[in-house]
């Protein structure tokens, strides 16, 4: 499989300079009060769900647990820590499960809730809905939602099924493929399900911890009926599924507490770490595929790793008040920006900070 590379736009950081680096990085905190106000001085009852950056990381999109029956979805300027500098997305009538930006249009981005059955696009800067997609025509009940790379499909997946769904990304019709099903339900339910960075291969990640590699046509959105490739990657369920933006290896992360590196070229697992027993939640690798961030279940840190040489660099100091449901680099700059501690939004490595 052949890969696209990022375009990289601040230095590589070398092994020898992380400890010192990450050590000596700022943590910002965007915050707003949606709820009661604890002692502490934190809101009791927001709780981030979901991140995500957008193509350029002049954007952060952020999913609170919903406040008084009211579902946001929360647009915020790295460069302003100030909730008034923010926008808000209205729309949804039920929790909001996933976020995700389109990686070609820095303005568009997407979100799916199970509870309301939608899938609906948004345009940030005009700050609307764009398209609505009611999942109950197709018995799918939308709960993570992924762009492809070039931006032109979208890959749904839904809550307890083995059912995948590619919408047209820009007017949320059904791909003429239509609904893919998985033939094997031995397998479990399906987690997760990217698209390589090549665009012709979709990674499926199953309830038992295989994963399974299918062709994927970019010009017309069908998957492959049979997989190119099925792998025991694990021995329970697939939490999390990245790639390498530099299009060297699958990252997975596991409910068995492990996370996984896979060459994508050979399909053999090179590495793994395992620091902690809890589930793994979250994962996200670097832009410049060499440090990856893990977080698991409970309140353990948050870990950056590096890639090449397996070492634990540095241990994210944080609030031990709640576990870390969401965690993402920044496209093209060492800022990590995570969820999951009193006050909202926080990003180590702050926007002033132009080392």
């Amino acid at each position: 499989m052949q890969y696209q590379s990022t375009i990289l736009t601040h230095p590589s950081l070398a092994r020898d300079q992380a400890i010192t680096f990450f050590r000596t990085q700022r943590t910002r905190e965007y915050r707003e009060q949606l709820g009661p106000v604890t002692p502490r001085g934190a809101s009791s009852t927001s709780t981030l769900r979901t991140i995500a950056w957008n193509a350029l990381g002049n954007r952060i999109a952020a999913v609170s647990s919903p406040i008084h029956g009211t579902h946001i979805l929360r647009i915020w300027n790295p460069e302003r820590a100030d909730s008034r500098y923010s926008t808000e997305l209205k729309g949804h009538t039920g929790m909001i499960d996933c976020v995700a930006w389109d990686p070609t249009f820095s303005d568009r981005l997407v979100s799916c809730s199970a509870a309301d059955g939608t899938v609906r696009l948004w345009d940030a800067r005009l700050n609307r809905t764009l398209q609505i997609f009611r999942s109950g025509t197709v018995g799918i009940e939308p709960v993570f939602v992924r762009f492809t790379p070039d931006g032109r499909w979208l890959v749904m997946s839904g809550q307890r099924g083995r059912k995948l769904l590619v919408l047209d990304a820009v007017t949320l019709q059904v791909a003429g493929a239509g609904l893919f099903t998985d033939s094997r339900p031995q397998d479990g339910e399906i987690t997760r399900a990217v698209v390589t960075f090549s665009g012709d291969v979709l990674a499926i990640g199953y309830g038992t911890g295989v994963v399974k590699l299918h062709s994927f046509d970019p010009s017309t959105g069908e998957i492959g009926k049979d997989p190119l490739i099925s792998l025991n990657a694990h021995r329970t369920s697939i939490t999390c599924l990245e790639f390498d933006p530099c299009g060297r290896y699958m990252a997975l992360g596991s409910n068995d507490s492990l996370v996984s590196i896979w060459d994508v070229q050979e399909l053999v697992c090179v590495r793994t770490f395992a620091k902690y027993a809890q589930a793994v939640k979250c994962i996200s690798i670097s832009f410049d595929g060499a440090y990856i961030a893990i977080s698991v279940e409970g309140v353990e840190p948050i870990e950056i790793v590096h890639v090449e040489s397996g070492d634990y660099v540095y241990s994210v100091p944080r609030s031990t008040a709640f576990h870390v449901p969401a965690l993402e680099w920044h496209p093209t700059k060492y800022w990590l920006a995570y969820a999951g501690d009193p006050g909202g939004l926080k990003i180590v490595g702050t926007p002033d900070d132009r080392r």
